[in-house]
Parts: structure tokens; sequence; C-alpha cells
């Protein structure tokens, strides 16, 4: 799956006026629980995700761009959890997930900044994948998700959901799901495929014709 956004810029984050003037802590409630069932469940698709974003990448759009596995970013691209300004936290989940991603003390300068970051400069504490001329992005995250799309659908599956119980829950669960998911693969038609073409035509070539039916 590839999101990305018409225009220059990503999403640069709520409406607040309209989301938060007024509103108390009963509405605040039922946002929250309605919008975090969407963002887990975008979260936990069992497929590989990308997002490519350029200019604003602020707040909401911040905590969105983090919901996916692979993050292609414009050089144009300024990104942050700019929340604190209005007086906030994180709504969606950005603060926690930011902490996964580069780490306790660099989340908290950027929670506690609320400014946006460059790109290059988060690509270097780890929170994106590619930094990439504007013009040129899109084509080279659109290339990387065909690239995916193509792939050994089972084995994405099961290493994207050892990889986030591991960041979720720590090596321990991730090592329990080892043992009771992992097995399966075995039965898989894209293991045995790559596997008997490995033997045949050795570790090199075997690669060059490998077509996987994600079965």
């Amino acid at each position: 799956m590839l999101t990305r956004a018409e225009g220059a810029h990503f999403c640069a984050g709520a409406d607040v006026v309209a989301n938060f003037r007024g509103r108390d802590a009963d509405y605040g409630r039922r946002r929250l629980a309605k919008s975090f069932a969407t963002l887990q469940f975008v979260e936990r698709l069992p497929i590989p995700t990308l997002v490519v974003v350029r200019g604003l990448t602020l707040g909401g759009g911040c905590e969105l761009m983090q919901l996916h596995d692979i993050v292609y970013a414009g050089e144009s691209a300024g990104i942050g959890q700019v929340e604190a300004q209005i007086g906030t936290t994180t709504l969606l989940g950005g603060a926690q997930r930011l902490v996964a991603r580069i780490g306790l003390a660099r989340a908290k300068e950027m929670l506690f900044s609320a400014q946006p970051y460059p790109a290059r400069t988060l690509r270097d504490w780890g929170m994106l994948n590619e930094v990439l001329p504007d013009d040129e992005v899109e084509a080279a995250a659109r290339a990387r998700a065909l690239q995916l799309a193509n792939g050994p659908t089972q084995a994405y599956r099961l290493s994207k959901a050892l990889a986030n119980a591991a960041a979720q829950h720590g090596i321990a669960a991730a090592d329990a799901m080892t043992l009771e998911a992992v097995p399966a693969i075995y039965d898989s038609a894209d293991m045995g495929t790559a596997v008997a073409a490995f033997a045949e035509k050795g570790a090199r070539a075997f690669r060059e014709q490998m077509i996987f039916s994600g079965r």
C-alpha cells in the first residue's frame, strides 16, 4: 500500500478551530476512541505499507506518516509533532511511536520543541528511510511499492508481525510468536518454489527469474 497526497504538502494536521474550539473531554474521548480503531487497523495491515511526504508534515500528518512501514520524503519536507503549540499533546499516538522510531531522548526533543525538522535530520535519526529531491521521490516510492507488491507476501506478513511484536512487547513476545506462527511458512508455495529454484540454479542465479505467487 502506498499513501501519498496531492499538492506541495502532505498534511499540516487538524483544523484547529473546528476540532478543538469549545470541545470538552467527553468529545475528545469519543473522537480518540474512533480514531485509534482506524489507526491501529492501518498499522496492523498484513502487507508492507509505504508513504511519500513532501512539504509540511505536521501534527496528525506526522502521526499518519508514522503508521507506515517505510517512509520516503522529499527534500522540502518539514516534519514535526507540533501539538504543544496549542497546549496539547499528540492525540493519535505520535509520542509513543516517536520513541519506537528515534529513541526516547530525541522523541522528547521533538515533542517539546513543537517545531518541524528537516527531512535529512530525521533520516539520520532513523525516522525516515529515504530522502530524495521532490520531483523524484514519488516515482522512487512507487517503484519500491511495486517491488514489494510482487514479493513473497506470506514472508512479509510474518516479518512485519514479528517486528511489530518486538517493538511493542519485546523480544520474548516476538520469540513466542515465531514458535506459534512461523512454522506455517514451510507449507507456503512461495517458500517451496524459491528453495527449489535456489537448489537448482544457485544462490545468485535463482533470484533473477524468481516470481512469487503470494501463496
